[in-house]
């Protein structure tokens, strides 16, 4: 119970940027997808094969999947997502000196931090991968776009979101860390920013989702060491 209601109150601090989040996503997602379908970017039809399209028609044959359009959208909402919600639920309780009434409830602190990360979980499956999905599942139809998304473009989705998680975790390390900041307290963000780059370039998606686990798992040690220790 301790748990829920934890997890209710961090929920409700975070469904303002969930919101945000969604809105945003759905309305830049949506119009870029409305607008290859009003206007044929990505229709086969006989028009462009006529002697005026031709060179037209030839330069279609490069183009891709309309969700893959989306694809840089969904990476920079997912990444921005990650730093505001680890500075909500990090970096503004100690601002506010609300840390040591949080830390010294009958919880256990890493309770506390399991909670927050649950509610961060939530909050990126509901504003980006709802989303996301609800795009992939509306782009499948023949009727309106005839380059069809492969598998892959939609489990890239959830690569560029599960990126954004690894930012909420190396902001929250950094975030909880007391060092300097020319220290090692930046070594959090840092040390996203190094998985961020690895997943980019990685283009074989097992180990693109490896780097991630990896990196995903020495941040929440590192986290998880420091909210034990840490004196608020």
């Amino acid at each position: 119970m301790r748990f829920l209601a934890l997890l209710r109150k961090e929920l409700r601090e975070s469904l303002p940027w969930m919101l945000l989040t969604a809105i945003v996503f759905l309305a830049i997602g949506g119009f870029s997808l409305r607008e290859a379908h009003l206007y044929g970017m990505y229709d086969w039809s006989e028009r462009y094969f006529s002697s005026r399209y031709i060179s037209e028609t030839y330069g279609l044959l490069y183009r891709h999947s309309p969700l893959q359009v989306i694809g840089p959208v969904l990476l920079l909402t997912s990444l921005g997502l990650g730093l505001v919600l680890g500075v909500r639920h990090f970096w503004i309780p100690y601002f506010t000196r609300t840390w040591p009434f949080l830390i010294h409830r009958s919880v256990d602190r890493t309770t506390i931090f399991w909670a927050k990360l649950a509610a961060a979980i939530i909050t990126f499956l509901i504003s980006l991968g709802a989303v996301w999905a609800a795009f992939y599942s509306y782009s499948c139809h023949p009727e309106r776009f005839t380059m069809l998304p492969i598998k892959r473009v939609f489990i890239e989705g959830w690569l560029f979101i599960a990126l954004g998680l690894v930012v909420y975790l190396g902001t929250a390390l950094t975030g909880l860390s007391t060092a300097r900041w020319y220290t090692t307290r930046i070594f959090g963000l840092a040390f996203a920013t190094v998985i961020i780059c690895a997943t980019i370039f990685e283009w074989r998606l097992g180990w693109a989702f490896a780097a991630i686990i990896i990196g995903a798992a020495i941040l929440l040690s590192q986290i998880n060491d420091t909210i034990s220790n840490r004196e608020f």
